[in-house]
């Protein structure tokens, strides 16, 4: 006989020579469990003991980093890094004659943007406990308590002092700068859609602008709108992947309230608009270099970056990466690989 369930046909016809035997009742099935109760308990005890003598081992514990070590974030200090992109790229002699003022470049935009991160964390703190992962952090998570937290702001603060008063006037500015920007994030700008990833991208053009004035390095105008491209095209390719965590929580506007006017296909518009900006001002910049072969640079290392490009938002769209882009960047083999390859090239053109 055949009989439907749940809209699929179930043959349960059985040959009539085969018996079924009957189930036990509810009465009998307790008391076989009753029965084999003990004997279960029995066995479970029979556990192997240590000889004599050999102290048991306790579980491996996983180290924990202190609190307020993770409170500054070092994992996104690789960021400053920016702060020697600029010289390199334009004069990387200016980075051997001084380098005490750019290592006090990147040690300040280091206290600055760990500053940063304490406030943005202490002002997120009832926020970040329903995302799945910033629930962890130490704030959110009562690992060390706000007063705590603004004595570790307030030493980061006195660190940005000290290191940048090696530095020249015009350095200073572009901290000062940074901080004004950020303080203006953490407070009220961040929940507003384009102006957050806006001023993001503002704060690695302010790093890019103070390590050239730091070591004296010329400013191109080209390659400060190629950072400022990149670094949006990233900062739209993190909202994407929190945007997609999000909604699948239904808690997107919650977690970041800047996410309610986002959408993934604008995110997608978006990104294919940065990724052909991005290209163009870098190509300007190979251009206007003061170089005999730029002309050949320019189009040999095209490739490159058209490849960077495109595998970042790959990356996103496809693999459902962005969450910290510096990490996803720098741990993608196929982008560690392409980057060798276009500064051996580079490198390669500078010496001809």
């Amino acid at each position: 006989m055949n009989r439907v369930g749940g809209g699929d046909a179930v043959d349960t016809e059985e040959p009539e020579s085969r018996t079924v035997p009957p189930a036990p009742s509810r009465r009998a099935a307790t008391a076989v469990v009753t029965a084999e109760a003990p004997a279960r308990e029995w066995r479970g005890r029979q556990q192997p003991v240590p000889p004599a003598g050999e102290a048991r081992r306790p579980p491996r514990r996983r180290r924990r980093m202190p609190a307020a070590l993770v409170l500054l974030r070092p994992r996104q200090w690789i960021k400053n890094i920016f702060v020697l992109v600029a010289p390199l790229a334009l004069d990387p002699a200016a980075l051997l004659r001084h380098p005490g003022k750019a290592a006090a470049a990147v040690v300040a935009f280091t206290a600055a943007s760990a500053a940063v991160y304490v406030l943005n964390d202490w002002l997120d703190r009832e926020r970040d406990r329903l995302h799945p992962v910033k629930r962890h952090r130490p704030l959110a998570g009562g690992r060390i308590g706000p007063f705590g937290a603004a004595l570790l702001g307030l030493t980061c603060l006195a660190a940005l002092a000290v290191s940048a008063s090696f530095l020249p006037g015009e350095a200073q500015a572009a901290i000062a700068g940074y901080g004004v920007i950020n303080l203006a994030y953490c407070l009220a700008l961040k929940h507003h859609a384009l102006v957050d990833v806006s001023l993001v991208a503002s704060g690695f053009v302010l790093r890019a602008v103070a390590g050239c004035v730091a070591v004296a390095a010329p400013f191109n105008p080209a390659l400060i709108i190629c950072v400022y491209c990149t670094c949006l095209l990233l900062s739209l390719g993190k909202r994407r992947h929190e945007l997609a965590a999000a909604e699948l929580l239904g808690q997107a506007s919650a977690q970041r309230p800047a996410l309610a006017g986002y959408s993934v296909p604008l995110l997608d518009q978006l990104m294919t608009l940065l990724l052909a900006a991005t290209l163009i001002s870098y190509e300007m910049f190979v251009l206007s270099a003061s170089h005999p072969h730029a002309a050949v640079l320019a189009v040999a290392t095209v490739p490159f970056a058209v490849f960077a490009v495109c595998r970042y938002v790959q990356m996103v769209a496809v693999r459902s990466s962005g969450g910290e882009p510096g990490r996803d960047v720098l741990t993608d083999v196929p982008l560690v690989i392409n980057a060798v390859l276009w500064l051996a090239c580079l490198a390669a053109g500078r010496l001809l």
